[in-house]
């Protein structure tokens, strides 16, 4: 039997955005070797999908006069009750049922696992954690594969204009580690006024003062420039933090610019984040560190109270009429082309993320009554879900053009670093984005509290650029938007999610303010030493780009995207 051409294998399913060149081939086959790939995406219908959308999505249909009367025959109650027994013989129960495996629901279900006399399911929609993605230079190729729900928002005049139809991506992790498992890794505390002010509006406990022991039991801080802050930081925690070993040139030129504009370097989790730094990142010597690499992987096996199913679609949660209170009971879900029950004796934790999140509650009739009707979805709780949805808005501009800093390389050096990676997880394939700060506007609500974000990446790539994209991200924005089921297909459909950017004035000034502050950058004397040129063709010759004209006589091309990380 000939031998396969895996060449031209790897040619025929190359969707034309990357290279499809020898050299490129080989470069992926080579990885493929290494680390393997994400691998399809899951099947939970295997050839019943036809049979079990049925089943779920169809309203059961009213019994005819006859029906009714055969019901009260005494061998069909006795048979039904005998079916009824066999059936919850076979439902299996757990104390705890975490759904979502992702950045919270691993650290939720391994916290609850401690107590060995608690019996714990974690359920999650994706696959297991595939080794290629604990490879940090690799965080943009997880973005519309498999291990991601492949959202997007609805297309909308005035954001997300370079998408067209299809509007701006949102990147959710299908993966177990969710998020963690595909975003850019870094480390990065929500500002303590976020935290005070949940508190002053009521949640108790909730302050930064009640949290930070929380994020101290979890952080196992190695970096010892960091970790010698027992207050803010600590190092025995099972989530390792620390910095990358390998630096590229541009990294110490981006820093010593802010340096040179007078900005702050602090530590961006520890008492002002007011500043810059050089990130702090969730890994370990050259490979990301997930919540399932820390909290789920080194206790899967020794916890036989701790059950994990992957692959496995949770549709439904089931509520139980008690008096006059109803019940969050158990979970129905799909997996291998089955449909399975799940009874919780304690809790049900939802952690399923920002948009599936809602979309559960809603497909299981927690939600807005008159749309949940109007679907033919009984409502057991009339509540406005999903209509507070809010996301950290980015402008991936202006573009930084690179001359005697480009990271570009021969096909030789790239297959050495491969190998170098390999072999010592070291190289360019080690790292990803270094560089972060955060900015306060004129218009921020909270005194010495940022409200903007800037964090500089590779053009295209996080290992061989000449160009450097800065995002900038607004941290506080005002503006809401909405998710709501699809009504074409409310179970199986992908959500419709309205994310009405920029519909507060304040979130664009900002922005805009930002812009402006940034491109000091470009004044400083070690970006002209560094030969850093500002790149405008992104602007200039993008006909979907927004043009913004403010009073104060600022122009540019906007290009609003939502980024999570």
């Amino acid at each position: 039997m000939a031998s396969r051409n895996i060449t031209k294998d790897l040619c025929n399913i190359c969707d034309g955005s990357i290279e499809c060149a020898p050299t490129a081939i080989l470069l992926i086959s080579l990885m493929h070797t290494f680390y393997g790939d994400v691998g399809p995406a899951p099947d939970y219908f295997r050839m019943n999908k036809e049979t079990l959308t049925q089943s779920i999505q169809e309203k059961p249909k009213e019994k005819t006069f006859y029906e009714r009367q055969r019901s009260y025959n005494y061998y069909e109650k006795a048979f039904r009750q005998h079916a009824k027994d066999i059936e919850e013989e076979t439902i299996e129960e757990y104390d705890f049922i975490v759904v979502g495996g992702g950045t919270a629901g691993c650290v939720v279900a391994s916290r609850l696992s401690e107590n060995r006399k608690w019996k714990v399911l974690l359920i999650e929609a994706g696959p297991e954690q595939p080794k290629i993605a604990l490879i940090p230079s690799l965080t943009s190729e997880f973005r519309g594969s498999s291990l991601d729900w492949q959202y997007s928002m609805r297309p909308k005049k005035g954001f997300c204009q370079n998408r067209q139809d299809k509007g701006c991506e949102v990147v959710q992790g299908r993966v177990l580690g969710g998020s963690s498992s595909i975003n850019d890794m870094a480390y990065v505390r929500g500002s303590p006024a976020d935290y005070d002010e949940w508190s002053s509006n009521g949640n108790d406990g909730w302050s930064f003062s009640k949290v930070l022991p929380y994020f101290k039991y979890s952080e196992g801080n190695y970096d010892k420039d960091i970790s010698k802050n027992k207050f803010f930081h600590s190092s025995r925690g099972p989530l390792d933090v620390g910095r990358y070993l390998y630096v590229d040139d541009n990294v110490d030129v981006l820093l010593s610019a802010f340096n040179e504009l007078g900005y702050n370097y602090t530590d961006i989790n520890g008492r002002n984040q007011l500043g810059f730094m050089r990130v702090q990142t969730m890994s370990y010597f050259g490979e990301r560190v997930s919540t399932y690499t820390a909290f789920i992987e080194p206790i899967r096996k020794s916890r036989t109270n701790l059950n994990i199913l992957t692959e496995a679609l949770v549709t439904k949660v089931m509520f139980e009429e008690q008096s006059e209170l109803v019940k969050a009971a158990g979970i129905e879900y799909i997996k291998n082309g089955q449909k399975f029950k799940v009874k919780a004796a304690r809790e049900i934790i939802l952690s399923a993320g920002a948009i599936n999140t809602p979309k559960l509650l809603m497909q299981s009739g927690i939600g807005p009554r008159e749309y949940l009707e109007y679907l033919n979805i009984k409502t057991i709780y009339d509540l406005p879900v999903g209509s507070n949805f809010q996301d950290h808005l980015s402008v991936c501009l202006p573009v930084i053009k690179l001359s005697k800093t480009a990271t570009t390389r021969s096909f030789p050096e790239k297959l050495k670093d491969i190998t170098t990676y390999y072999s010592k997880g070291l190289g360019p394939l080690s790292a990803n984005f270094q560089v972060i700060a955060f900015y306060e506007t004129n218009l921020s609500d909270i005194l010495q509290t940022p409200d903007i974000e800037i964090r500089f990446k590779g053009h295209n790539s996080n290992m061989y650029y000449d160009k450097i994209d800065m995002c900038i991200s607004l941290l506080t924005p005002k503006s809401r938007g909405q998710v709501i089921l699809n009504a074409s297909d409310p179970i199986f459909g992908k959500p419709l999610i309205y994310p009405n950017f920029l519909k507060d004035s304040t979130d664009e000034l900002k922005l805009l303010e930002a812009i402006q502050e940034m491109l000091k950058l470009f004044d400083t004397d070690v970006f002209k030493s560094a030969n850093y040129e500002f790149d405008p063709r992104s602007i200039l010759y993008n006909r979907v780009l927004r043009s913004c004209a403010m009073s104060h006589n600022l122009l540019y091309g906007l290009w609003y995207t939502s980024y999570h990380w």
